[in-house]
């Protein structure tokens, strides 16, 4: 057994800032090129023209209503102009086409949705999340109170996510921010009173968390959850009462990411109940152990020990392919080996985790990658291509190998890279500096620039039956070599540091306490090994583990 190398704690830190500031810088200049791109101006002012084009007059919102309403008109031609005119309207209007989509009348919904399925299909979902980075970055005058007036038409997650960032950065840098996001807290916008709760929750100042207490009891579900999120990590126990509230509510996804944190507050002490998407009535018996939890509990948590962003869930998720029957799935268990959920997937290769608790999956025999919510609901969506591995990037791309290629797809489903790799490609990440690495049957990894041009080729195996490879913090690669029996932390030449022997090893990935997860496909389990390649954990599983990940 070969020890990790000694790696000082200063030189670990100046590496992780370094490439902290590697990856914004990077991500900027890809926001750059793809704004440029698209014919939007990246400077402060056309930046705002930009978001301001975007953000429709109360009187426009009043007309776009008026034309959702419309849909279901008892006249053709009422129904058809309104139809038309929706879909010309563009973004704008999907927060009142969701609304009319809902409706009981047969062709309000119906026509609501083929209004939603155009407008998503032809627009560009990820110009937002970049021009918003951008935004942030300049911060022209009048940035703050664009953005705030554009998030509540913002209808995609994840560019979402994106924008309160934003908003965030420049309400600490603009000498009225906190003003604003004071007054934003009574916004008739949930979407501003949300992202306003989310910052102010989280400050320093015991005076500006006490203003977001109100938002608890917030008739939006997202303005109740992302106070309460905020709130509880600024360790604040007026808060729990609410996130446990969002466990019965109308919104199933929000109420599994508060089912997270009070996990994570919990720690080893969760009540042994858990959510089922499956199961409609098993969300009152898990706000009833939480309740009881907290009635026991509030009084013996200790706060300022708390970091709860830092306290794992303790849970592995696994693409398990191959059972008995032919099929796949995706599960989460906890450590005695309990599943959380499950969803059925044809032959899932590869699986993601994504903010706001949805899934990136590869399923090979389908040939899509999509993203999936653990109730098995199914998103966004790239088809034509037999998947082996699949990575989201920061800006919002997708990076996937096939057997013989790995390509980069934007949201809108652009090629904006495509290399083929000659070979059979098993596994392939996207680094922060830009380049590609990946791991093939012969036992190569080969890593490219943002061009296409080699950069090295290191040899870590022969005739492997499959493959990961991971970039660690401390420059090396850590592979799992199917077929040989063997998952390797290598340096740039192939020099080993470390070793451990796993039978048959699909996917090995480090972990933040050091110790080492992989889904062994000889053994049909997963392990976790410690730095001396000791057993730690292991899980059997039905069929053959492919992918997995910890949280």
């Amino acid at each position: 057994m070969i020890l990790l190398g000694a790696v000082t704690l200063s030189a670990l830190m100046g590496w992780a800032g370094r490439a902290g500031g590697l990856k914004a810088q990077s991500l900027l200049s890809q926001d750059e090129q793809t704004l440029k791109r698209a014919g939007v101006a990246i400077d402060g002012p056309g930046l705002l023209a930009y978001f301001r084009r975007r953000t429709p007059s109360g009187t426009e919102q009043a007309a776009l209503k008026l034309r959702a309403a419309q849909l279901g008109s008892s006249r053709y031609t009422e129904r058809a102009r309104a139809t038309d005119e929706l879909i010309r309207a563009g973004r704008p209007a999907l927060p009142f086409l969701r609304e009319a989509a809902r409706q009981r009348d047969a062709e309000t919904s119906r026509r609501a949705k083929y209004c939603i399925q155009l407008i998503e299909q032809n627009t560009r979902l990820g110009l937002a999340a970049a021009a918003g980075r951008l935004l942030a970055e300049r911060q022209p005058p009048g940035a703050l109170e664009t953005l705030l007036n554009y998030l509540p038409f913002v209808d995609e997650a994840w560019v979402e996510d994106e924008l309160r960032k934003a908003v965030k950065k420049m309400a600490g840098a603009d000498a009225r921010g906190e003003r604003m996001l004071e007054q934003a807290l009574d916004d008739k916008q949930p979407k501003c009173r949300a992202v306003a709760a989310w910052i102010l929750g989280a400050s320093a100042d015991p005076r500006q968390r006490a203003k977001v207490i109100p938002c608890l009891v917030d008739g939006s579900s997202e303005v109740r959850f992302l106070a309460a999120s905020a709130l509880v990590r600024a360790h604040e126990p007026k808060a729990v009462p609410a996130l446990i509230g969002l466990l019965t509510g109308d919104a199933p996804e929000l109420a599994w990411r508060a089912e997270d944190l009070l996990f994570r507050l919990a720690g080893e002490r969760s009540p042994p109940v858990w959510l089922d998407p499956t199961n409609d009535n098993q969300d009152k018996k898990v706000r009833g152990a939480w309740e009881t939890w907290w009635k026991n509990h509030e009084a013996k948590i200790v706060w300022n020990s708390l970091h709860l962003d830092e306290q794992p869930l303790g849970l592995t998720l696994v693409a398990e392919s191959q059972r008995a029957d032919g099929t796949g799935r995706l599960y989460e268990c906890n450590k005695s080996g309990d599943i959380r959920w499950q969803v059925a997937i044809q032959n899932p290769i590869d699986v993601q985790w994504l903010p706001g608790g949805r899934l990136l999956v590869a399923d090979s025999r389908a040939s899509q990658v999509y993203e999936l919510d653990t109730r098995g609901v199914i998103g966004w969506k790239h088809a034509g291509i037999a998947p082996t591995s699949v990575q989201r990037l920061p800006n919002g791309n997708t990076v996937i190998s096939s057997y013989q290629s790995i390509i980069e797809v934007t949201r809108e489903n652009r090629i904006v890279f495509s290399y083929k790799t000659q070979g059979h490609t098993y596994h392939a990440r996207k680094l922060p500096d830009g380049h590609y690495v990946w791991i093939d049957a012969s036992g190569d990894i080969g890593e490219i620039d943002d061009k296409g041009a080699l950069v090295r080729k290191v040899k870590v195996g022969n005739g492997l039956a499959w493959g990961s490879v991971e970039r660690l913090r401390n420059g090396r690669y850590l592979v799992a070599l199917g077929g040989v029996g063997k998952v390797r932390e290598i340096d740039a030449t192939g020099n080993v540091h470390w070793e451990c022997n796993v039978n048959n090893p699909n996917r090995a990935i480090r972990l933040d306490n050091g110790h080492t997860l992989v889904a062994s496909h000889g053994d049909g389990c997963v392990y976790e090994f410690d730095a001396n390649g000791t057993e730690r954990w292991k899980h059997a599983c039905v069929g053959r583990p492919f992918a997995v990940q910890r949280r």
